[in-house]
């Protein structure tokens, strides 16, 4: 009798998507955004919008999960911060620990999110870079946003941050077809369709060599929330005080923003 082979979700470690090729296309020299910013400066205007719309003070300790391979948990450690990346990919995680040698004030866990158990413990939890809805079930999803919940102390403060503003994709503004040009000297094109009758948007990265070698990474599958949706789900999980901002300037949230972060906080 044969078996029938489970795949691994496109999230999971060993999968294939996260990793290796996801560090090599994350770092295109033109970004995502329409402005064009390579990966250290967009780096260097997040990491100031972290640290500002949190309202962090120097020693405040902080979880980033999922943190990939640091460049934000390594940017808050180098600013005076105790930070927690956490992560459950291999490859991501023993980059990150390579990077932050030399770096004080952090530490690394290969955890899944759904998972996580801290308890009363960070001043702020941060989720950046379309790291939330990863999971086909919304119980899981919320589950989710309720250990961040649990790992903040009263008075902390959640960031969930994502490049995928529901009205712009509605309006067609929002490219579902992209290629960008990799500082390799390679190209990472971008293939996504949006269904919103489970507000599931799906895509797929395709590396290109030099040579013109196309490598198809797994499909993925995310659950995308407008903010009024997310807020809900924020105070479903306790949070309350949730708010919309539509880039790291603190701009509110129109339905022309490319960037949407929601800030949230626990109650004392």
């Amino acid at each position: 009798m044969l078996e029938t082979v489970q795949r691994k979700k496109f999230w999971e470690d060993g999968a294939g998507f996260f990793g290796k090729p996801y560090m090599e296309g994350d770092n295109s020299v033109e970004g995502y955004l329409s402005t064009p910013l390579r990966l250290e400066e967009r780096t260097t205007r997040e990491l100031a919008g972290v640290v500002e719309l949190l309202g962090l003070e120097p020693g405040g300790r902080v979880l980033d999960c999922p943190c990939g391979y640091g460049r934000h948990s390594i940017g808050l450690a180098r600013r005076g911060f105790r930070v927690v990346g956490s992560d459950i990919n291999s490859e991501m995680l023993e980059q990150a620990v390579k990077n932050s040698q030399g770096v004080s004030g952090i530490s690394f866990a290969k955890e899944n999110m759904r998972f996580i158990d801290y308890s009363n413990e960070f001043d702020a939890v941060i989720n950046l870079f379309f790291s939330f809805g990863f999971f086909e079930s919304e119980e899981d999803n919320d589950q989710t946003l309720r250990n961040f919940f649990n790992a903040l102390k009263p008075g902390g403060k959640f960031m969930m941050h994502t490049d995928i503003n529901v009205p712009r994709i509605t309006s067609g503004d929002y490219k579902l077809y992209e290629r960008r040009k990799l500082v390799n000297g390679k190209h990472l094109e971008i293939v996504e369709s949006f269904y919103p009758e489970d507000k599931r948007l799906k895509g797929q990265w395709i590396l290109i060599e030099t040579d013109g070698a196309r490598r198809e990474l797994p499909q993925y599958s995310h659950r995308i929330y407008t903010a009024e949706e997310f807020a809900e789900s924020c105070r479903a999980a306790g949070f309350t005080n949730a708010r919309a901002y539509g880039d790291w300037d603190g701009t509110p949230l129109t339905n022309a923003s490319e960037d949407m972060i929601v800030v949230a906080q626990k109650p004392f």
